[in-house]
């Protein structure tokens, strides 16, 4: 296959901004760029790990929303080593570790979290949710995420 980018949208649809990145997930798949595999995970990644070893990406990106303690809305990107923090919902599995071992050498890992406004019951992003999954889905396909502020030891939780 020739796949440079992987990106996983995690979250759970019923919980209004908890689906921030399926959202992503959703907005790339109406361009599909070329030479990317996208992959709506929902609360089970480690049902996809197969397909790392497949895809061989260059590039790997996981999308989830993360109180990160910040303005609803609000973006930052952080290492895949951050996951590790038992505050990380990694849904269904040590996500971070399982990761490690699952992408090939050479592959860049970057985690892209959005700020909930409110994670209740409801189907459905919040305005701040849903400009910043449109704002995420433009960076990923325009291969820009090194733009997106990196978030600092200080902010809060990672979810």
């Amino acid at each position: 296959m020739n796949i440079h980018t992987t990106v996983w949208g995690l979250g759970n649809p019923l919980l209004k901004d908890d689906g921030a990145g399926l959202e992503v997930i959703r907005l790339l798949q109406e361009e599909a760029p070329k030479g990317f595999s996208l992959r709506s995970c929902e609360l089970a990644p480690g049902n996809y790990l197969g397909t790392l070893a497949r895809e061989q990406p260059q590039t790997f990106i996981l999308v989830d929303a993360s109180d990160m303690g910040l303005p609803p809305g609000s973006v930052r990107r952080f290492p895949l080593s951050r996951i590790d923090s038992p505050t990380f919902t990694s849904h269904d599995l040590p996500l971070d570790e399982l990761l490690e071992k699952a992408l090939p050498p050479g592959c860049t890992a970057t985690v892209i979290a959005i700020q909930p406004e409110s994670t209740d019951f409801f189907i459905g992003l919040s305005e701040p949710a849903a400009n910043a999954a449109k704002q995420v889905a433009a960076l990923i396909a325009a291969g820009s995420t090194e733009t997106i502020e990196l978030l600092e030891d200080d902010q809060g939780d990672t979810d």
